[in-house]
């Protein structure tokens, strides 16, 4: 048999139980509508292809911190403001992605400077620790290219934003 002292005890801790779940949902909805902003921890999936090489694409989840300079600078502009679930469709030129192919970051080396076994595609980094593609092998010398495997190159990236934490 109920009271009316534990009646009016159980409205108030279903009151108390219902208000706590709604706080905790209105944090949660505004974890998940927070905008991306200098500072924000962003994950994202993304996407890339390359309009010049069918078949050619990049699918990942990535993170980084806004503003670091993480991201090529153009998609770094493009993420500002983006909240947690939405979607963007990039396309990059060349210039805005990692630049243009430039023929003078070609260097002509001594094949006895390479290591045995080296083979046309192979990447090696120099003395400095700049990585370089191997382009041509010849018996007595390699072209290395210091530009980045992309360079030239145009993209078109998905970005999709799965999770946005700002600093407090």
């Amino acid at each position: 048999m109920h009271t009316p002292r534990r009646e009016k005890a159980t409205i108030v801790a279903v009151g108390m139980f219902l208000a706590c779940l709604g706080l905790f949902s209105q944090h949660s909805l505004a974890a998940d509508s927070a905008q991306v902003v200098d500072g924000s921890s962003v994950t994202v999936l993304y996407h890339i292809t390359f309009p010049s090489e069918a078949g050619f694409e990049i699918k990942d989840v990535g993170q980084f911190v806004q503003g670091k300079h993480q991201l090529l600078p153009a998609l770094e502009r493009e993420v500002t403001g983006m909240k947690t679930g939405e979607e963007k469709k990039v396309e990059l030129s060349a210039e805005e992605g990692f630049g243009p192919y430039d023929v003078k970051k070609q260097k002509t080396v001594p094949k006895s400077d390479l290591p045995a076994g080296t083979k046309e595609g192979d990447v090696l980094k120099d003395h400095d620790g700049q990585p370089a593609t191997v382009t041509q092998l010849s018996d007595s010398s390699a072209v290395m290219d210091y530009n980045h495997p992309l360079a030239g190159k145009s993209l078109v990236v998905k970005l999709k934003i799965l999770k946005v934490e700002n600093p407090s």
